[in-house]
């Protein structure tokens, strides 16, 4: 399942339970790990940049496997991410409170992704044979 996460295959299916499994301890150790951390200063943005490209690759890899396109999804994320980071940066300059806005954007995303791949259903892929393929 490690294996899934970080090198894609064409072949594998994510199905609804692995998705719902991995992205809970996805969360889990980020949260550990980011929170024991923080006094190191590069190691929390390491972190947070792996968290996030994980969550991206398993996204696309459910919505894949759902009968979606994987690059709507890893467009649409890498976007609002950016907005999020920029509008959190700019309340870090400014008012703590555009930073909460950036933060809430973040993680209100990642959560109606989240559902969104959670209910949507699995579709088999179907093994054809190399007769099927040639057309007469």
């Amino acid at each position: 399942m490690i294996r899934r996460i970080f090198l894609p295959s064409g072949k594998m299916c994510l199905m609804r339970g692995p998705y719902i499994l991995i992205f809970l301890l996805l969360h889990i150790i980020f949260l550990l790990a980011f929170f024991s951390l923080v006094g190191i200063p590069v190691v929390p943005l390491l972190c947070i940049l792996i968290y996030t490209w994980v969550k991206i690759n398993i996204n696309a890899q459910r919505c894949r496997d759902s009968g979606g396109k994987a690059r709507y999804i890893v467009i649409s994320s890498i976007l609002v991410y950016f907005a999020s980071l920029v509008v959190a940066g700019l309340g870090y300059v400014g008012d703590d409170d555009c930073m909460l806005l950036g933060v809430r954007i973040y993680f209100a995303y990642d959560g109606l992704v989240f559902f969104f791949l959670m209910l949507a259903p699995t579709q088999i892929k179907k093994q054809t044979n190399s007769i099927d393929r040639i057309s007469i």
